[in-house]
């Protein structure tokens, strides 16, 4: 008897965790007939089926796949358009690939592998918002850290800020706003520029970077996709010591939001229906143990 109970009630909180599961960090949009969405979670595990961006309502990237990408396959190189696990059959340009977990490449300007087909004419439908630059630096009270130790995030507005979370909590990095992306240096408060030389590593196929200014790969303009961390310049000092580093690189990969699972659609109604259906059977169970006692005594 106990045993049928803990079973129903194990089926209840499933379901009811399946309607109202934790938010995710933001919401794709990929088809305006029906508003279809999927989301994109900080600390996902992804996977799931692939999805198309249906021909319907003249989406720049209609007929492309995304999703699928699971959270094992979140690191790139220090290539620029490394880190796919699937669609990148050309290593010399990353124009016309799907988008495994959900989100678009970074752009650097100036075409560079292909990339102007993501530039900023379409941040207004870009997954997470417009491409920001977001500071990350310590104080000497938890890290050995030097004076220009200071990394920084060059990803979606919504990204960004999800990580920066993280890593003010698990890195106690010193909480500061981001600034707008600009490769080309042609804004007024562009003082973070972050130059395409300056990524120490590329997550989540290319759409997520972390920079240091004090680095500069002579590699990241003239290699492929495929290219592994050998075919870059070597990381300076402050970086392979740095436990600072070691935490922001952890955090990033553990939490970058990526495209979930579909959710099991579980309507309201038939959770109620369950629920009571469940209480009935057990009722009817603990009135047939009693009439059979009831005989015994």
């Amino acid at each position: 008897m106990s045993t049928m109970i803990i079973f129903l009630f194990s089926l209840f909180t499933t379901l009811v965790n399946a309607k109202f599961s934790t938010p995710p960090t933001f919401q794709l949009v990929y088809t305006l007939n029906q508003f279809d969405v999927r989301n994109i979670s900080s600390w996902s595990g992804g996977d799931g089926p692939r999805t198309m961006i249906p021909n319907d309502t003249a989406h720049p990237f209609q007929g492309r796949e995304f999703g699928g990408g699971k959270r094992s396959e979140i690191r790139g190189t220090r290539a620029f358009g490394s880190g796919y696990p699937y669609g990148a059959s050309d290593p010399n340009t990353i124009a016309g690939r799907p988008f495994p977990f959900g989100t678009w490449p970074l752009w650097w300007g100036n075409n560079v592998k292909g990339s102007d087909e993501y530039g900023p004419e379409f941040d207004g439908i870009r997954p997470g918002g417009q491409v920001v630059v977001h500071p990350v630096s310590s104080t000497l009270e938890f890290f050995n850290v030097s004076a220009d130790e200071t990394y920084y995030l060059v990803a979606d507005r919504e990204s960004s800020f999800a990580m920066m979370t993280s890593l003010v909590a698990g890195c106690h990095a010193i909480s500061v706003w981001p600034i707008v992306y600009d490769p080309k240096g042609n804004l007024t408060n562009s003082t973070e520029m972050i130059k395409i030389e300056n990524v120490v590593q590329y997550y989540r196929a290319s759409s997520f970077a972390l920079a240091y200014k004090g680095y500069n790969n002579t590699f990241a303009l003239n290699t492929t996709t495929d290219a592994g961390y050998d075919q870059s310049s070597p990381l300076p000092e402050v970086i392979l010591y740095s436990d600072f580093y070691k935490c922001i690189d952890r955090v990033l990969a553990d939490g970058i939001p990526i495209v979930d699972r579909p959710k099991l659609k579980t309507k309201t109604g038939m959770i109620v229906g369950i629920v009571i259906g469940s209480l009935a059977f057990i009722s009817l169970i603990w009135f047939c143990f009693g009439c059979k006692d009831s005989r015994y005594n």
